[in-house]
C-alpha cells in the first residue's frame, strides 16, 4: 500500500507539475494529506530520475517537466531575423523560473552568440539546442556558415587557424568593426561554467569551473559552419556585472570601460613549438594595442627564450608604452627569465 501510495504521488507530481509549478508541494500535500516533507521526498526522488528540473530557492522555488523545456529551433539565416525575437518567441519563459543572474547570464550568451551567427557566419540557418538537467541548462547554437575559425584566419590573413583561438580569446576581436565592438564572446565565455566552440576539426574550449582554457582538434572535421555550446549550473552565483567589472576601469567621465585583457599564453603556441621566437610573442601582441592593461598567465610553460620575453616586454611595451603589462602563473624558470632579461619590466 505504501508503494503503491508513493507511486501515486510521484505519478500525481507529474502531471500537475505542468499546472502548479510554484506551488505544487502544496498542492501534493492536500491532495494525498501528507506532508510536505513527505512530498519534497518524493520530489528529490524525481530529480534524481531526471524527471524534473528544479530552479530557484527558499519561497522563489518552481519545478518543471524535463521534457517541456528541451527544445530544438531551426532558424533560417537567409532572411532579416532578429535575435531577441528568437529568444523571446521560443526561450524566454523557459529561463523566467531561474535566479536572475542565471537568467541574466544565458539571454546575454544566447542574444551575442546568436547574433555572431546571424551577421557573421555567412550560414543559410542556425539550429538551436536546449538541455536541461536536474542542475543545469545546454544551450547549442550552430550554424551551417564558414566556420568561426576560418572566418578569423582569413579576416586577420593568419597562416594557421589554429592561431584564431588565441585571438578570439582576447576580446575587441571583430571581423565588422563598424557594427560590433567584439566583446560578446569574450564575456559569454567567462560567464558560463563551459563554454565550446567546434569548427573545422578544431575545439576552444574554457572550463570556468577550473579556471582551464585549451584546444584541441576534434573528430568533426567535416563539420564546416560552428557549434557551440554553453553549459551553467541552475544554482551559479556568477554574476554579468561582476564579470564586466573584473575587466573594465573607469574612464575620465567615471564611465566603466572595458580596457583589461587576460590571455593564455600557451594558446600562442602551434603543434609542438616551444615558446622561444618573436613570431609567437607577435601573435599574443596582435591586436593588444586596444586595452590599457594585459595580463599575461604562463599557467602550464615550462620556459621561454629570450627573444620571446624581449618582444613581448621591450619592443611592444616601447611601441606603447601607456599599456601596462602583468604576468602571472610563473614558474621560476619563467619568472627568471624575464627578470635577467627585462629587470626594468617588473
Amino acid at each position: 500500500m505504501v508503494k503503491n501510495q508513493a507511486e501515486e504521488i510521484r505519478a500525481y507530481l507529474l502531471a500537475k507539475i505542468p499546472v502548479h509549478p510554484k506551488n505544487i508541494v502544496a498542492q501534493a500535500s492536500k491532495a494525498f494529506s501528507c506532508s510536505r516533507t513527505t512530498v519534497h521526498r518524493h520530489l528529490n526522488r524525481l530529480l534524481r530520475d531526471g524527471k524534473i528540473i528544479k530552479s530557484g530557492t527558499t519561497r522563489q522555488v518552481q519545478y518543471f517537466l524535463k521534457t517541456d523545456k528541451n527544445k530544438e529551433v531551426v532558424v533560417s539565416l537567409k532572411e532579416k531575423v532578429e535575435e531577441h525575437k528568437i529568444w523571446q518567441k521560443n526561450f524566454q519563459n523557459d529561463f523566467e523560473g531561474l535566479p536572475k543572474n542565471v537568467q541574466a547570464i544565458c539571454e546575454y550568451g544566447f542574444l551575442e552568440i546568436l547574433n555572431n551567427a546571424i551577421d557573421h557566419s555567412n550560414g543559410t540557418k542556425a539550429i538551436i539546442h536546449t538541455e536541461w538537467t536536474s542542475d543545469s541548462v545546454d544551450i547549442v547554437i550552430i550554424d551551417d556558415g564558414i566556420g568561426i575559425f576560418r572566418k578569423i584566419k582569413n579576416a586577420l590573413n593568419l597562416e594557421d587557424e589554429r592561431e584564431s583561438a588565441l585571438h578570439l580569446s582576447k576580446g575587441k576581436f571583430t571581423t565588422d568593426r563598424k557594427n560590433h565592438t567584439g566583446e560578446g564572446i569574450f564575456f559569454t565565455s567567462r560567464a558560463f561554467d563551459s563554454f565550446h566552440i567546434t569548427s573545422r576539426g578544431m575545439a576552444y574550449i574554457r572550463d570556468n569551473t577550473d579556471h582551464d582554457w585549451f584546444v584541441e582538434t576534434t573528430e568533426d572535421s567535416k563539420l564546416e559552419g560552428t557549434y557551440l555550446e554553453m553549459t551553467i549550473s541552475l544554482n551559479s552565483k556568477r554574476k554579468m556585472q561582476e564579470i564586466y567589472a573584473e575587466y573594465s576601469n573607469e574612464n575620465s567621465e567615471g564611465i566603466p570601460k572595458f580596457d583589461k585583457t587576460h590571455i593564455i599564453v600557451e594558446l600562442s603556441k602551434l603543434g609542438d613549438e616551444r615558446y622561444v621566437s618573436r613570431s609567437q610573442a607577435r601573435r599574443i601582441v596582435l591586436g593588444l594595442e586596444n586595452f590599457n592593461h594585459i595580463y599575461l598567465d604562463f599557467k602550464d610553460i615550462s620556459t621561454v627564450g629570450q627573444g620571446f620575453v624581449d618582444e613581448v616586454f621591450r619592443v611592444f611595451k616601447s611601441q606603447k608604452p601607456r599599456i601596462k603589462i602583468d604576468y602571472i602563473n610563473a614558474n621560476d624558470d619563467v619568472k627568471f627569465m624575464i627578470e635577467r632579461s627585462l629587470p626594468s619590466a617588473v
